[in-house]
């Protein structure tokens, strides 16, 4: 499993700040807190959208090498996803 840009563990928390447009690090801190006062139910759900996030992500990758995408369209993927990377290294700074 390859890890994402800005994840700690397995990408759950800021797969949900990047989809939802949160601050990851209140994300994870609510996660935190969550984790203190139901840790089975914390550990439980974390796990279970770790395998729904990996497991999604190997789909769209699996479409992407099938083919389903036309080069155009690829072209201007790896575009918005190299310019999604610079914006993040700009936030960090």
């Amino acid at each position: 499993m390859d890890r994402k840009d800005g994840a700690l563990l397995a990408g759950v928390c800021s797969g949900i700040a990047r989809a939802l447009d949160w601050n990851v690090w209140a994300l994870r801190l609510l996660f935190a807190a969550f984790l203190l006062f139901k840790t089975l139910w914390a550990i439980i759900v974390y796990a279970a959208l770790a395998l729904l996030f990996h497991f999604g992500s190997a789909a769209r990758r699996t479409e992407k090498q099938d083919g389903l995408e036309s080069p155009e369209l690829a072209a201007r993927g790896r575009r918005i996803d190299e310019l999604e990377k610079r914006f993040r290294d700009l936030e960090r700074e």
